[in-house]
């Protein structure tokens, strides 16, 4: 059995009740050996609960209960049984407790006096919405700690009973009610100290507001503690009436809440709130400090110097900077905070192993400071006996504890003064860092200045421009000598200022965009060299701007994608995009996926630009991120083929998806569609139906348009059948089709088709069509006619009547290598099994040269020429060219090596 004694010679508090309350010894010490759950608590509230249910007898049931809660934790915890987790839960779910039976008791007294709120939308009764602030929000309350709370409701109008109120006294009334009954002190002691001032327009504002009034106060007046405030805001369960659904409601709280706080973009608007929020922190505890003339600033383990505080500061700053573009970071929780910025790679291991050591030291000192009298106290004993007895209960000798004590404050202090470095958004004031070797510009005339003073003039009185708020417009007025300053850094500054404009004039309504580039100079530069080295490249910026806060870092935008660390992370952020009713969020996983698209894509046009990718290595990067992307969409889109609030089944589906073309070849350009197949393989046969829809949910959800852009168009004519076939095919009916309905040119095109996502299982099988597909022997001399029977149509499809060569349809071009070597793979790959595998087209042409079907030299040749087209039509189409042509005389000697193994091979 549990000695008290340790407990008792710290606490006066327990020593006090145990007198008034002898019988409460035998039963703690019982008690005490069992972890204290939200079950174990709803519990005793139930065996608490009194014959005659008055207003009174609720307030002594909850305070009898919290003195259980107490005292429990309290032993536990002086005996190192509880930890720190256990006993701020438990705390939270009393006080979600209390509070929602409070509310309940209110609700149905006042219903009865005034008639009951109606929810406009539903024609169910309204119940109010309570918002858990604080360290109760975040399911980290204190022993002896005020609630901080905010109450709502939704809709506007009139009770209708026999003393009419409307909404707004109704629900003030409520709030007015409620609260004595958790903070008034009687014989049994009190349940929380409630607190209303993190309420809009704090205590001079309406104890209740509507959502339409948070709405309005979020968007005009809202300020950046506020947001910091927010973060920990909990929406609790309450319910008055059985047939009321609140879901509606909590939803656009929710959505009122979340962008509030968590902006879509890297908010660097909120920095210089934030840096003044930090110092204001500090300069108020000073003054306190002055004002008391104390000794507070090292006794105050919150509000001191490396207090808690100072850590919640550290891993709040990067939730409201980043958490709106990644929802795994929006946690209430601070150890989940933690945990989401280490897995997000925001945060290394060690600062947050120490972060998380120090604040669970100093809660838990936090805690035996409030045990000792039942208090809201968090300084440190002055006199060395009291002091001692701390550390003792501990565990700890005096002399250990002060230092464990003095290095955790210290750690935490150093960190709070480093906060803006380690959230990786500290002010750069190194020289800025250019993007790749380039020569110097030439100078610039007199009439090209002032053609950039003049691009600057029309910008500032475009119609665009004119609508934005000063301040925003004072933000560009700052920000255009810089543009000026950084296009003349570039080979030709007229064209790049002008794109810099375009760019301006898409981001310059976000506010935070423009604080970003004022704030991180150095990326106006390598904007600019971006824009200025490519037109396409200055649209997909415009077009994109989310993308811009990855110029900061242009170390990290060097590095190469690391797609596994990728998909992991994405997966996290995607399990985070949840409703409040626990159902995914369609919309936001969607979004998500394609900002993550845009971000890596942009991440590869750097690097091109920079020189650092060839063709072929971007081709293959970017066909991993559609891989990737892919993959995940199977994973998200399955639930949603289920009938309906049905869980998946299986849970995984029997099925795959087949790239063909560019993605096939892994070719992929920044904006090449989607050839894809959808295969599946289930012997049930009712199953058909969800596999087809999951292939419609799939196609939705790459292709749509949505407010982050469309991923990827998506084609599926390749599919069997065509646009009359079923979007989603059986492996056994694809099998069937290929090998005795297909066309030549399906042929054709499933020597670079390959598996990318999906069952394996499918995925093999789908290999092993393709491979006896190949494998079939062919009357080379009327497969040949075949070849160039299509050729011709396609060469039809595509007329050229300019003095440009096609680089890609013309004779003598890439269509013509493409084919040659389909024709090589389908005629051959029976005698010559190395030809089987999609290995693209260079590879393929070095192959067939080795087994001497066609000339090494002129297949050397074509091999170059196919090489350079690439990069003629990649370079093409980073200048914005819509088709790639080029004078024919710049690329002869390619045309006539491709024409020549045209003649060798074809003819």
């Amino acid at each position: 059995m549990m000695d008290l004694q340790s407990t008792l010679n710290w606490s006066g508090a327990l020593r006090r009740q145990l007198v008034a309350t002898p019988e409460l010894a035998d039963w703690l010490q019982a008690q005490s050996k069992y972890e204290v759950t939200p079950t174990v608590i709803q519990d005793w509230f139930d065996a608490l609960r009194p014959q005659e249910y008055t207003e009174e007898a609720l307030k002594k049931q909850l305070r009898l209960v919290r003195r259980r809660v107490f005292f429990t934790l309290m032993v536990r915890d002086v005996h190192s049984r509880a930890s720190l987790a256990e006993v701020s839960t438990a705390m939270s779910f009393l006080a979600d407790l209390s509070v929602s039976k409070a509310y309940e008791w209110v609700s149905h007294a006042l219903s009865e006096a005034h008639g009951t709120p109606i929810d406009p939308k539903t024609g169910l009764p309204l119940e109010m919405l309570i918002v858990a602030m604080g360290k109760w929000g975040g399911y980290e309350l204190n022993v002896s700690s005020d609630i901080d709370l905010i109450t709502l409701y939704d809709g506007e109008g009139e009770t209708q009973g026999r003393r009419p109120r409307s909404y707004h006294e109704y629900f003030g009334r409520l709030t007015q009610r409620l609260l004595p009954i958790l903070s008034q002190t009687n014989a049994f002691g009190h349940v929380f100290r409630t607190d209303l001032r993190l309420r809009p327009d704090g205590d001079v504002g309406p104890l209740a507001w509507s959502l339409n009034a948070l709405e309005n106060y979020f968007l005009h007046q809202g300020r950046e503690w506020e947001r910091y405030a927010w973060i920990k805001g909990r929406l609790i369960q309450v319910k008055s009436h059985a047939e009321s659904q609140p879901q509606y409601a909590q939803q656009r709280l929710e959505n009122l809440r979340t962008p509030f706080v968590y902006r879509k973009y890297f908010d660097f608007d909120a920095l210089a709130s934030l840096r003044d929020l930090r110092e204001r922190i500090r300069q108020d505890w000073e003054r306190k400090v002055i004002a008391k003339d104390s000794l507070e600033s090292t006794h105050n383990i919150k509000l001191g110097d490396g207090g808690i505080r100072e850590i919640e500061f550290v891993v709040q700053l990067n939730q409201l900077i980043r958490g709106g573009r990644w929802p795994s970071l929006q946690q209430q929780n601070l150890h989940a905070a933690v945990h989401a910025q280490v897995q997000a790679d925001l945060m290394d291991d060690e600062l947050a192993r120490r972060l998380l050591n120090a604040y669970d030291f100093l809660r838990r000192t936090e805690h035996f400071l409030q045990y000792k009298e039942d208090e809201q106290t968090h300084l440190l004993p002055t006199d060395a006996d009291t002091y001692a007895r701390l550390a003792y209960s501990f565990g700890l000798s005096t002399d250990s504890f002060t230092q464990q004590l003095n290095e955790h404050r210290q750690f935490v202090h150093q960190s709070f003064q480093d906060a803006f470095r380690i959230a990786g958004v500290e002010k750069k004031t190194r020289a800025t860092t250019a993007i790749a070797p380039t020569l110097p510009s030439p100078p610039m005339s007199s009439s090209d200045h002032a053609e950039l003073e003049a691009q600057s003039q029309q910008l500032l009185h475009s119609n665009r421009i004119q609508r934005l708020p000063p301040h925003s417009l004072k933000r560009l007025q700052r920000l255009l000598p810089l543009l000026r300053q950084a296009a003349c850094a570039t080979d030709h500054p007229v064209e790049t200022n002008k794109r810099l404009h375009t760019i301006m004039e898409q981001i310059a309504s976000r506010s935070a965009y423009l604080a970003l580039l004022l704030e991180y100079p150095e990326t106006i530069q390598r904007m600019a060299t971006i824009a200025g080295a490519s037109p396409w490249a200055a649209h997909y910026l415009a077009q994109y701007p989310l993308v811009l806060d990855s110029l900061i870092e242009w170390k990290d935008l060097l590095e190469a994608p690391d797609f596994t660390a990728l998909a992991e992370q994405l997966r996290l952020e995607l399990d985070a995009c949840v409703l409040p009713n626990g159902q995914a969020d369609i919309e936001r996983q969607m979004n998500l996926m394609r900002d993550l698209q845009h971000q890596v894509s942009f991440q590869l046009l750097a690097q091109d630009i920079a020189g650092l990718l060839t063709v072929e290595v971007l081709a293959d990067q970017l066909s991993a991120l559609a891989d990737l992307l892919i993959e995940e969409t199977i994973y998200r889109t399955w639930p949603l083929a289920q009938p309906r609030q049905q869980p998946p089944d299986p849970p995984t589906p029997q099925f795959a998806v087949i790239a063909y073309g560019k993605l096939g070849g892994k070719e992929l350009g920044y904006a090449s569609d989607l050839d894809l197949v959808f295969l599946y393989d289930d012997p049930n046969q009712d199953q058909v139906e969800k596999y087809v829809r999951l292939g419609r949910r799939m196609v939705s959800w790459l292709s749509t348009m949505t407010s982050s852009g469309r991923m990827y168009e998506v084609d599926m004519r390749l599919r069997p059948d065509g646009d009359a076939g079923l979007i989603a095919v059986s492996i056994d009916g694809f099998e069937k089709y290929q090998s005795q309905q297909a066309w030549s040119w399906e042929h054709q095109a499933i020597t670079r088709a390959r598996f990318v996502a999906g069952d394996p299982q499918i995925g093999a099988r789908f290999e092993k069509v393709r491979q006896d597909i190949l494998l079939q022997k062919r009357d080379p001399i009327a497969f040949k006619r075949e070849v160039i029977t299509m050729r011709e149509k396609i060469a039809q499809a595509h007329p050229n009547k300019s003095d440009l060569f096609d680089i890609k349809h013309d004779r003598g071009g890439m269509v013509d290598i493409e084919f040659m070597t389909q024709y090589l793979v389908l005629c051959y790959a029976h005698r010559y099994p190395a030809l089987l595998n999609n290995l693209g087209n260079i590879a393929l042409l070095g192959i067939a040269a080795e087994h001497q079907l066609i000339p090494r030299t002129l297949s050397q040749q074509a091999i170059q020429a196919y090489r350079t087209f690439r990069r003629y039509q990649h370079n093409l189409r980073l200048q914005g060219a819509a088709v790639a042509r080029l004078p024919l005389h710049q690329v002869q000697a390619e045309r006539d090596a491709v024409m020549a193994l045209w003649q060798a091979v074809m003819n």
